[in-house]
């Protein structure tokens, strides 16, 4: 949620998002992870988990996360930030948060990625190449489109779920080693299961942390966080 109150004070973003889309953004950040169960969804659809029947292996975890939320708030009244919404209004906004939650599945990261790169930065980069980077009503016309909106909300959550590596060392390290932690944890588990080790490299017997860290660093952030400020969207 941090990151992603960070993301929404850029001026570009401020550009392309009204503001239902940033209350969705905030709001999505907030429940993304909630009732995580320290597990991936690979290993809850390997052990045949509750969840993973609930929702036919497929964005098990996400699903999980933004079905919890809604229900959260209809089961208490005194938790429904939603109930003086309108209903147009309410739909619009659930549908967002909904849309920013399944975003963070990450076997679709590469396809979130493209289609921004696709939709948003190559049009700004074509502008620019014309000589019309100037032209703010073209600028705004490519970032404010109702499809391209929905990709940066994408973008946005998905840069704030894994900007670890871009924080201050110290706050990286420690959660570097939290996650890593995590996954040792599943590592030890699908072995007494049984079960297919679905991520062999945390093994806490033979891990590098840096190495794993760097390995992650190279092969999803570098690419998306040059996706994001590819055409100054800072």
């Amino acid at each position: 949620m941090h990151a992603t109150a960070y993301f929404l004070c850029k001026e570009r973003v401020k550009q392309s998002l009204d503001q239902i889309d940033e209350v969705a953004a905030l709001i999505a950040a907030t429940v993304h992870d909630v009732d995580h169960p320290g597990r991936t969804n690979s290993f809850l659809c390997n052990a045949g988990s509750e969840l993973a029947i609930l929702y036919n292996d497929t964005a098990v975890l996400e699903s999980h996360h933004a079905a919890l939320a809604f229900q959260i708030t209809t089961r208490d009244d005194k938790c429904n930030i939603f109930k003086n919404m309108e209903r147009n209004e309410y739909r619009t906004l659930r549908q967002a948060i909904i849309d920013m939650v399944l975003a963070t599945e990450m076997t679709k990261h590469f396809e979130h990625v493209n289609k921004f790169v696709n939709s948003i930065n190559k049009p700004l980069a074509a502008l620019e190449e014309n000589g019309g980077i100037g032209d703010e009503e073209s600028v705004k016309g490519i970032l404010t489109s109702p499809d391209n909106r929905i990709l940066v909300k994408r973008m946005l959550i998905k840069c704030a779920d894994i900007s670890n590596p871009c924080r201050p060392l110290e706050l990286c390290i420690e959660w570097a080693g939290r996650i890593s932690e995590e996954y040792f944890a599943q590592t030890d588990e699908e072995k007494r299961q049984s079960l297919p080790v679905v991520m062999p490299v945390f093994d806490r017997n033979t891990c590098s942390i840096p190495k794993s860290q760097i390995s992650f660093i190279d092969y999803f952030i570098t690419d998306m966080f040059d996706a994001w400020d590819g055409k100054d969207l800072r």
